[in-house]
């Protein structure tokens, strides 16, 4: 299975390399994370290495940081431009409990 895999990704690396940074790391991102992750986050920006996704919330922030490692991998194999560091960005906050500081 990995030799396919591989072809893939080179396929989908050679398409990225011809759309804008953006867009192609919109793409990547939504090939990398897999259809529920990409269903209910969004690449909001790409620069200086620097990938932020906007994420429903805080919870949603804390779950794919364990993934991150991956996304990185998957991410550098398809993209032309580094992806260094991913930002998660919650669209909600989570509400502080009363009396906690």
């Amino acid at each position: 299975m990995e030799p396919a895999r591989a072809g893939f990704q080179k396929i989908v690396a050679e398409i990225l390399r011809r759309a804008p940074a953006e867009d192609a790391a919109g793409i990547a991102w939504e090939i990398a994370c897999g259809r529920t992750v990409a269903e209910k986050t969004k690449v909001i920006g790409f620069s200086d290495g620097v990938l932020r996704v906007s994420v429903p919330d805080e919870t949603w922030s804390s779950n794919l940081a364990a993934f991150v490692p991956r996304y990185l991998d998957s991410l550098n194999t398809m993209l032309s431009k580094s992806v260094e560091k991913i930002e998660f960005v919650p669209l909600q906050r989570t509400p502080q409990k009363k009396g906690a500081a």
